[in-house]
């Protein structure tokens, strides 16, 4: 990784840093507000262990 790093000129680190993933492309089409929403409508009243209900649904969509 570091070779890559080292060969790519700082313009280009700069411009990679700037480009989205298809995930955070596909997770911006979900309003977060209506997921929270959504999430308090239908939960059981328990409160997640380890992952918030948000990250669970963004791991099953990078899945």
């Amino acid at each position: 990784m570091e070779l890559v790093s080292k060969q790519l000129t700082q313009k280009e680190n700069l411009d990679v840093a700037h480009h989205n993933t298809i995930l955070s492309q596909l997770l911006s089409l979900i309003p977060r507000h209506d997921f929270e929403r959504l999430e308090r409508k239908h939960s059981s009243g328990r409160q997640p262990r380890i992952f918030t209900r948000w990250s669970q649904f963004v791991c099953l969509a990078f899945i």
